[in-house]
Order: C-alpha cells, then sequence, then structure tokens
C-alpha cells in the first residue's frame, strides 16, 4: 500500500542514492509524535541541502541523514497547486534515525532546512510544510506533532521556536526555558546542535567549559556543563582589540589542502601559519614543519566538524579561515 505524502508533487525520493554509510535499524515502537526541526544552516548556503546533512551526519558516525524527510527551500519545484519547496525523501519511516535523542524509536524527523531565528519563511516552503503535514495525518503516521524543543530533555531548545510560529499552525511552540546548569548527552547530540540554543551559549564556551570531553567522541549519558558554560569563552571586555595583521596567529589567504592530493608542495611559511593556529586552539597537528600531510588534514577536519559541519572536507580555504580567525580572536589572540 502506497502513502499519501509520496504523492506530494514536491516529493523526491532520494532513500537510495542519499550519502550512507550503513544502515539505521527498524523501529521497535510505532511512531507516535511527528517531530519538527530547522538546521539552524542559513537556508541559502550551499549545505542546507539534503545530502549536506547526510554527510555531515555520516561523519559523526551515523549511518545517514538524521530525518526521514528533509525540506530544502532553496530548490523550488513548480506544481500544479503553485511553488513549492522540495522534500527529500531521505530515510523510509521504519527506520530508527537519530534527530531527537532517547526519543528516537517513536518519533519521525523531519526538517526544514534554515535558521530562522534568521531567516525568513516563504509562501512556498510554508506550504510544503502544511502539505507534509496533512499527509502524514491522513496516512496516519504518528498521533501528534511537536517541535523539537517540547521533545524529554530538550525544553531549552529554540528549535522551533521563532518564525516556525508562522508556518506551524499544527505545534504549540513554548518559549525554550532557560538552560539547566548541566545536560545529560542524548542519542545523536553533538556540541554544534546543543550549544545553538537562546541562552547564547557557543560550542567555544562548551569546550571551555568542558576541558575533560572532546567534542567529536560524545557518549550517550555523559553529564556536560550547558548553563554554566555561558561565556566561558567570551574574552574580558578589557581585551585590547588589534588587526588581524598584529595577531600572534595571522592566517593565509588561499586554499590548501593535502599535498599527495593535489595540494602544493614543499615547505611553506603559510602553512606553518596555519599549523600554528591550529595547535594554538587545541586542535593538535604535530610538528609546524610546512606540510600540509596526514595530521594537518586530520586536525582541519576535526576543526570543521566542531565549527563547519556541513563543510567538511580537510582543506584549509576561505570559510575555515574566517572561523579560524573568529575562534583564535575569542582567545584575545
Amino acid at each position: 500500500m502506497g502513502y499519501k505524502f509520496e504523492d506530494l508533487p514536491q516529493l523526491v525520493d532520494h532513500r537510495k542514492s542519499i550519502p550512507k554509510n550503513g544502515n539505521y535499524s527498524k523501529r521497535t515502537q510505532s511512531i507516535k509524535t511527528r517531530v519538527w526541526h530547522h538546521s539552524l544552516t542559513k537556508k541559502d548556503l550551499a549545505g542546507s541541502i539534503a545530502s549536506a546533512f547526510a554527510n555531515y551526519h555520516i561523519s559523526l558516525g551515523w549511518p545517514g541523514a538524521g530525518y526521514a524527510f528533509i525540506i530544502e527551500p532553496k530548490n523550488i519545484v513548480n506544481t500544479p497547486k503553485g511553488k513549492r519547496a522540495r522534500i527529500v525523501y531521505a530515510n523510509d519511516i521504519s527506520l530508527r534515525t537519530f534527530h531527537v535523542g532517547n526519543s528516537n524509536q517513536y518519533s519521525l524527523g523531519a526538517c526544514v532546512a534554515g535558521d530562522y531565528r534568521f531567516d525568513g519563511l516563504d509562501d512556498a516552503t510554508k506550504a510544503t510544510i502544511d502539505e507534509l503535514q496533512e499527509a502524514l495525518v491522513a496516512d496516519k503516521i504518528g498521533e501528534e506533532d511537536k517541535s523539537h524543543n517540547e521533545m524529554p530533555g530538550y525544553g531549552w531548545k529554540d528549535c522551533c521556536v521563532f518564525n516556525y510560529k508562522e508556518a506551524f499552525k499544527f505545534l504549540d511552540a513554548k518559549k525554550p526555558t532557560a538552560a539547566p546548569g548541566t545536560y545529560k548527552i542524548q542519542e545523536g547530540d553533538t556540541f554544534w546542535g546543543i550549544a545553538n540554543n537562546d541562552e547564547g551559549i557557543t560550542v567555544e564556551d562548551l569546550i571551555t567549559a568542558n576541558p575533560g570531553v572532546d567534542p567529536a567522541k560524545l557518549q550517550i549519558g555523559q553529564v556536560i556543563n550547558l548553563g554554566k558554560a555561558k561565556n566561558a569563552y567570551t574574552p574580558k571586555p578589557s581585551a585590547p582589540k588589534k588587526p588581524q595583521s598584529t595577531y600572534k596567529y595571522p592566517l593565509p589567504a588561499g586554499v590548501w589542502k593535502h599535498y599527495e592530493k593535489g595540494g602544493k608542495r614543499g615547505s611553506f611559511d603559510e602553512v606553518k601559519q596555519i599549523q600554528r593556529a591550529l595547535n594554538a586552539v587545541n586542535f593538535k597537528c604535530g610538528k609546524e614543519d610546512g606540510w600540509y600531510g596526514d595530521k594537518v588534514e586530520d586536525a582541519v577536519t576535526r576543526f570543521q566538524k566542531v565549527y563547519l559541519p556541513y563543510e567538511i572536507d580537510g582543506k584549509y580555504g576561505p570559510n575555515t579561515k574566517k572561523k579560524l580567525q573568529a575562534v583564535l580572536k575569542s582567545k584575545g589572540y
């Protein structure tokens, strides 16, 4: 028997083609809750698409994209009813994907690409949200709709609070509660996802407040400082502001990558600058020898997993430079 959601003209079935590294397990409970998310990536960015989310989630050690459905506002489809944002069917609804921690077994995840603390919701996206939800209800897939912050343990999350009130007529989106002092890691959590909340807590705050925790190897049940992390990594107001050229760790322009994968060969002062900066912010890459080899590529990859989760390629380029500059500045360098 087919589902009504499969007949939506803006839906594309990419279950067989979307990036994967293994398989999610089958659910052991029936779907009770349809959980709605937004990606916290600006909707017009190149990485605000289903395949980029899948690659990021794979980098976390997951089998693939953490949602069953991903709505892409940057990909508009002409349908008999007008313009609609594309829906990517990423995982079979029978699979327990990672999107809402310890509630994954009975929850179906749908994500709308965009950071709706800042982005606006266009009519094509609003219509797609309504039509997907109506089809899921008609298909009797789940009994209720909730936003991420209505699920157990996530009351402090922004998702879906901001402009989602305009589109998710079927949600009773509540203002987030204050972030608790400590937080217990749930299935699929990342520092990136935890940090983006109404408290203004950053990834750097979390890293500083949890010195013994590896953000790339979070464990279910692990307790971290959350509310107590706020402003843990903010420079003191008296810290002098200097132009980047006078900083201790200036950074080069251009694109650099592994010398055995088409990168530049030889000893370069520019690569040494990258190595010094990575070591300074505790993404260790070994001896500063000017070679963009395995250790540098690994350090850049680890840095990107924390700060540029939708651009993980091990290459040093403009976006990695910009984020690395910001982290250096936050340290007062």
